[in-house]
């Protein structure tokens, strides 16, 4: 071996890529050890960003939860510290991205012209309406719910949001088609009920 030819080896660089090898061929034990090398940094990186340590370990837990359901996608480019610190950052700018829609969408209750003042009873009645849309939103399945987010909530166009997850405009679109279904249904017996 030349003296210029001492590149390390992937697992020399980043001593965390043999983990994410063992990971994506179904190891659960090196996924418990990934969570113990990495948990404390990551949720420090998160509270950094959003400003609270239980958010912030939500979000390092959605973290793992994608790792582990997405392993076998997983392709050992770069750093793998590095990889997780993108998904946590992605799952921080869509943390910010809900809140900044959640405050709109409650100042649009707050801010719209009424020809009358709203009564107790209404403005109950709007804040429950909120909160049985987020909690339909929440109780979708996993992939539906990222696609409505992606596409309701962030704007994405179907095409964009496949591409984002790796998915065929098609199954976006019927993702979506479901997760409307089943809000709208939600929110809409939750109108039935009040009125």
């Amino acid at each position: 071996m030349s003296q210029h030819d001492d590149t390390p080896a992937p697992s020399e660089a980043d001593p965390l890529t043999p983990l994410m090898d063992a990971i994506r061929g179904g190891s659960q034990s090196a996924l418990a050890e990934l969570i113990d090398r990495c948990w404390p940094e990551l949720v420090r990186y998160a509270a950094r960003q959003v400003g609270e340590v239980d958010l912030a370990r939500d979000i390092v837990q959605e973290t793992f939860i994608q790792i582990w359901e997405r392993r076998r996608a997983w392709k050992p480019r770069g750093s793998a510290r590095a990889y997780l610190y993108r998904i946590v950052r992605n799952l921080v700018i869509d943390e910010k991205r809900r809140q900044k829609v959640r405050r709109r969408w409650l100042a649009g209750w707050d801010s719209r012209p009424v020809k009358h003042v709203a009564t107790p009873d209404q403005v109950l009645d709007a804040k429950l309406l909120a909160e049985v849309f987020e909690a339909a939103v929440a109780a979708l399945p996993a992939r539906r719910r990222e696609v409505f987010e992606l596409v309701f909530m962030r704007g994405l166009s179907h095409a964009e949001a496949a591409g984002a997850m790796g998915l065929s405009t098609q199954t976006v679109a019927n993702q979506m088609s479901a997760a409307l279904r089943t809000v709208r249904t939600a929110v809409a017996d939750a109108g039935a009920l009040e009125g």
